[in-house]
């Protein structure tokens, strides 16, 4: 990766929804302009996802008991 864009983007591992806040750390050092949630797999149609306020080292979001996601972030 070029030294200009080290450092800008974060993707998570993959995480499971609890229906409470989760709050996942990033590497960022900045608040994000951009957070994007990826759905990768859900345990029904009815999915719900919230995002928290993210601040300069973790995201927060809520998603639905057993919803499969990644969280991408951008400064």
């Amino acid at each position: 990766m070029p030294k200009r864009l080290r450092g800008k983007y974060f993707l998570s591992a993959e995480l499971t929804g609890t229906g409470s806040a989760i709050t996942t750390p990033h590497t960022l050092k900045r608040v994000p302009t951009v957070t994007t949630i990826i759905v990768s797999d859900t345990p029904n149609s009815a999915v719900v996802i919230t995002e928290g306020t993210h601040t300069a080292t973790d995201f927060v979001v809520t998603a639905t008991t057993g919803t499969k996601y990644k969280i991408y972030g951008e400064i």
